[in-house]
């Protein structure tokens, strides 16, 4: 189980956070390294929709690169979360932005990953993006004071264009003991609309996070937004149990970061990572890496929460008992900086072996399922059932979150 502290977290979400070290301070022989390296002519970088948090990151951290290599990097925002891995794992894309949620859904394939592209992929870990707070939100002016407030009849929003969207209102109603059946499920096309319809008061409830372009403007709005305390553990074991049992991944600390009616409050946070693939170019990922950290500087104030890019954050995803497996460049930078160790490096092959298994495992099925004429498509529920069933069959229907959590 992953662990945190209040002070830990709160230091994170902070501005002190730098990197390492500066371009400039290099020394005459590093610099001359580097300067051999010939990056990528280009390269693409696919993001959530235009107006979240990590799509602002990316524009601001890759405008800065492509000024001062002359390789082009570029944005590409996805329509949703089984594109980016999708978009990832066919080469559409060098880089991804997931969070572990969005990994574990993927390698259990469940909702939009269960199809050909956006399945099981062994993909890897190069940098930390954010530390980002998930929570609940609603109107400002709403009779909503906290999630027990919550019960049948309310009109919550339900975003199918990622799994952890609904994923963070299935644990929620999991936490209250409510079925679908007994709240009004607003669908919503993507992740913008999931918070408008909130401030249109369309919908009650949201899962959202506060460093999102959207939660700004609703706040700005005339009826404002509010932000609802995730519960402590000892409030409620059993209903706590449910919520986390679907709501792995995530880290609960006070909110320091985002929109100020968020600031103070007990939400999720989630270690959100640019992912590449495991085949990627281990010297393309190394020096990436590299030259994200020496320039932090150059970069870090052209995004609000761009300051949260390091590698201190990294080290504090590795200290938490890391949840994806990082790319072997990545582990290369940090072992030059003196910050990988050990026990890192245990947990780092034992999340290897399993990725590496679980994505044999689909190949494996999906093979069967073909020879038996089965469509591999999303929402198919033949194939979603003997999915299911060969996991089974196979030793691995525990989610793969809560195989990751056992990891000692």
């Amino acid at each position: 189980m992953i662990r945190k502290t209040m002070k830990r977290l709160g230091a994170l979400g902070s501005g002190a956070l730098v990197a390492g070290g500066l371009l400039m301070g290099m020394s005459q022989s590093a610099v001359a390294e580097d300067a051999q390296y010939e990056w990528p002519r280009f390269f693409n970088i696919v993001t959530p929709i235009v107006g979240t948090a990590n799509h602002s990151l990316a524009v601001a951290w890759s405008s800065e690169f492509s000024a001062q290599t002359r390789a082009r990097a570029r944005v590409l925002p996805g329509p949703n979360g089984f594109t980016r891995s999708a978009w990832l794992k066919t080469g559409e894309g060098s880089i991804a932005m997931l969070q572990a949620s969005d990994y574990f859904d993927q390698m259990d394939a469940v909702e939009g990953f269960a199809t050909v592209d956006a399945g099981p992929d062994d993909s890897r870990v190069m940098n930390i993006n954010m530390v980002t707070p998930w929570g609940y939100v609603v109107r400002g002016d709403s009779d909503i004071q906290s999630i027990h407030d919550i019960g049948p009849g309310t009109r919550i929003a339900y975003a199918a264009s990622s799994s952890f969207l609904l994923v963070g209102i299935d644990a929620l109603l999991a936490y209250l003991d409510l079925d679908h059946s007994e709240v009004r499920l607003i669908e919503v096309g993507n992740y913008g609309a999931n918070t408008a319809i909130i401030a249109e008061g369309r919908a009650d409830v949201a899962f959202t996070s506060p460093l999102s372009g959207p939660s700004y403007e609703a706040e700005a709005g005339p009826n404002s937004i509010r932000w609802l305390e995730l519960p402590e553990e000892s409030a409620d074991p059993e209903a706590y149990a449910r919520y986390r049992a679907l709501h792995t991944g995530y880290v609960p600390a006070i909110t320091q970061a985002g929109v100020t009616s968020a600031k103070g409050i007990r939400m999720d946070h989630a270690f959100q990572a640019n992912h590449v693939r495991a085949d990627e170019d281990p010297e393309f990922v190394y020096q990436l890496y590299k030259w994200m950290d020496e320039n932090h500087d150059s970069y870090k104030d052209d995004f609000t929460h761009a300051h949260m890019m390091t590698v201190e954050n990294m080290v504090a995803f590795l200290d938490e008992g890391h949840l994806q497996p990082l790319h072997e460049g990545a582990i290369r930078y940090l072992d030059e900086k003196g910050l990988w160790t050990e026990a890192y490096q245990v947990r780092q092959d034992a999340l290897v072996e399993m990725a590496q298994e679980r994505v044999a495992l689909y190949n494996d099925a999906m093979a069967a399922a073909r020879e038996q004429g089965i469509r591999i498509t999303a929402g198919n529920q033949p194939w979603v059932d003997f999915w299911a069933d060969y996991r089974a069959q196979h030793g691995q229907s525990e989610p793969y979150g809560a195989r990751v959590a056992a990891i000692q």
